[in-house]
């Protein structure tokens, strides 16, 4: 399971959507937990850590690239791709009728 959480400023809180992310992993096979750090602070200097068996990745998100964006959900997708090292998934697009 690929569980998501993060840790924000208020001030991009809101666009910072871990449940998307994770429902779009939902199918990835593996034991880890991501952690977007979108804060104008230094959280934590290493971006790979064990804890309780858990695998955890750090994925720092620019603060002002997401200030400034209007959805930064598919830059949080494809990080995560590339921190698992997997395809980004993809979008299920509705059938027109």
């Amino acid at each position: 399971m690929v569980y998501v959480t993060s840790i924000t400023d208020e001030a991009v809180l809101s666009k910072i959507d871990t449940q998307y992310v994770m429902s779009k992993f939902s199918g990835v096979d593996l034991n880890v937990v991501i952690v977007f750090i979108c804060t104008n602070d230094n959280w934590r200097k290493e971006d790979t850590w064990k804890h309780k068996g858990e695998t955890y990745y750090a994925i720092r998100l620019p603060y002002q690239l997401v200030k400034e964006t209007e959805d930064v959900r598919p830059l949080m997708l494809k990080l995560v791709a590339e921190k698992l090292g997997i395809p980004v998934p993809a979008e299920k697009v509705a059938a027109e009728g």
